[in-house]
């Protein structure tokens, strides 16, 4: 194999290909994105000492002519050098080509195979025969258990409180973010609003659970057709009998949950002794999951020890105590608790979004459950696996080495200068709201117009095209606010113009 790379680029070039016996040839461009195909062919000519050539994968256009002149095939690579140790590692697994990146293809590949994984476990026939097994069950018509993926119950909080478009709203928010099941939280007695908002919901198609401690709501939502109830503690499970809809049993007995995790297990199993007595038929077990500094490890233990001794119950994990009272970003939060959950053998990651703090919970949720699946699927760790949660940071940082013209080079060392001039064409205030960008358009004081988008880009470019801004100063400084609002769009963040 020949390896065409820049100069620039040239000595990591050369040291990934020793480590694969592949020749380097270093083009005189110092950058390799400024090559293009006739170049590349030129600066070849005829090769007779390799089978296949890789180019740069920036190289604009199809690099197919380039082996009319070679004799032999050339391929794109990927389009950083950082990447290239992983395409030869893969190469068996690809299939290269002339026109796409090498880099965009692993990645596609990759992230097939884990949806063909995912979907398939879903299929028709594989879900009826995974569900004559015990240890998993239907909720509605979701399949749930140790042999499918962690599904996601998503709170809606306080649900007497809300209007029916709130809830509407709150609800399709949770399906667009991955939910498999919605569940509606509620305090107070209120039976006849637990029927509503089951009713109002029926047509997202969606299974329902309820989640109160009110034996008048529990039976209001039964008879309404909810898919799932949270939960029965030994007091409420004298109260009912012969339940066939899915029910949560948690270890609490006269208000008392105990902190020890033998104690919490011994008393989870005799709630549950006492639930099949009273008829209950789909039990699904919760040792209920504790904040961090009030018994958190110890009750990772009651999870674990329940999961040993039965090993063929559903068992639910609430991740909202630990993430909601805990000020950190809830992304690898949730990252790491799905993965205890996975290890403690759960099939349900229950959570609310009850705070700024966990926005977009149950979509970090729905993708962690997601990749702890195929990582134990393929007995992995839950890295490569095609999805990531990664938001801020990177797997690897991509930079161009600094050239050694430019570290020689006078530098002018930047200065607070003062803002920009007064544009005769007008002013803009942004705005974001949860799913975009606003950005008006003032003059003379008054409102001319409104340009909306996801992308700092989108915008910039339609204001350009429009003819709305007339100073290089404000053009700048529009450009700094637009990505401060796409960022803070992007992660859920707060934003003010400044």
């Amino acid at each position: 194999m020949l390896i065409v790379t820049g100069k620039l680029a040239a000595e990591r070039a050369l040291a990934i290909a020793k480590r694969f016996s592949a020749k380097v040839h270093i083009t005189s461009e110092e950058v390799a994105s400024l090559l293009t195909p006739r170049k590349i062919a030129k600066s070849l000519g005829r090769v007779r000492d390799a089978e296949m050539v890789l180019v740069p994968g920036l190289i604009k256009g199809d690099v197919a002519e380039v082996a009319r002149v070679t004799g032999v095939p050339v391929y794109k690579g990927t389009r950083d050098i950082a990447d290239l140790e992983i395409l030869l590692k893969n190469l068996d697994n690809i299939e290269l080509s002339t026109t796409t990146p090498a880099d965009a293809l692993l990645e596609d590949r990759v992230i097939a195979q884990a949806l063909r994984e995912l979907k398939r476990v879903d299929s028709a026939k594989v879900k009826e025969k995974l569900l004559k097994r015990r240890r998993n069950m239907l909720i509605g018509s979701l399949a749930v258990g140790r042999d499918f993926p962690m599904r996601v119950l998503a709170e809606i909080v306080g649900i007497e409180h809300l209007s029916d478009d709130e809830i509407l709203r709150r609800a399709n928010y949770f399906k667009r973010s991955g939910a498999d099941i919605i569940d509606l939280g509620i305090m107070e007695s209120s039976p006849k609003r637990v029927a509503e908002v089951i009713e109002l919901l029926k047509p997202l198609e969606v299974p329902l659970s309820i989640d109160t401690m009110e034996a008048r709501n529990i039976a209001s939502a039964i008879d309404a057709g909810a898919d799932l109830i949270l939960s029965f503690d030994h007091e409420l499970l004298k109260e009912f009998s012969g339940i066939e809809t899915p029910s949560v049993i948690i270890p609490r007995r006269g208000g008392e949950v105990p902190r020890r995790a033998e104690q919490r297990v011994k008393l989870l199993e005799e709630n549950i002794a006492l639930a099949e007595e009273q008829g209950f038929k789909k039990i699904i077990a919760d040792p209920l999951l504790s904040p961090l500094n009030f018994g958190f490890t110890e009750s990772v233990e009651a999870y674990r020890r329940f999961g040993e001794r039965n090993p063929e119950r559903v068992m639910l994990f609430g991740l909202g105590n630990v993430s909601e009272l805990l000020d950190a970003d809830s992304t690898g939060v949730n990252a790491v608790l799905a993965g205890i959950a996975s290890e403690v053998g759960a099939s349900i990651l229950f959570t609310p979004e009850a705070s700024a703090k966990t926005k977009g919970s149950v979509r970090e949720l729905s993708v962690a459950a997601k990749m702890m699946f195929l990582a134990k699927q393929r007995g992995a760790m839950p890295k490569d696996l095609g999805l990531s949660l990664l938001v801020c940071k990177e797997k690897r940082i991509r930079r161009e080495p600094l050239p050694e013209e430019v570290k020689r080079a006078k530098a002018v060392k930047a200065e607070q200068s003062a803002s920009h001039a007064w544009d005769a064409k007008g002013y803009f205030k942004i705005y974001v709201d949860d799913a975009m960008i606003y950005c008006a358009h003032f003059m003379d004081g008054k409102l001319n117009l409104v340009v909306t988008g996801e992308s700092a880009k989108d915008i910039g470019d339609t204001l350009l095209r429009l003819g709305l801004i007339g100073e290089l100063s404000h053009a700048l400084y529009l450009g700094r606010e637009l990505q401060r609002a796409e960022d803070a769009l992007r992660l859920g963040k707060g934003y003010v113009q400044r």
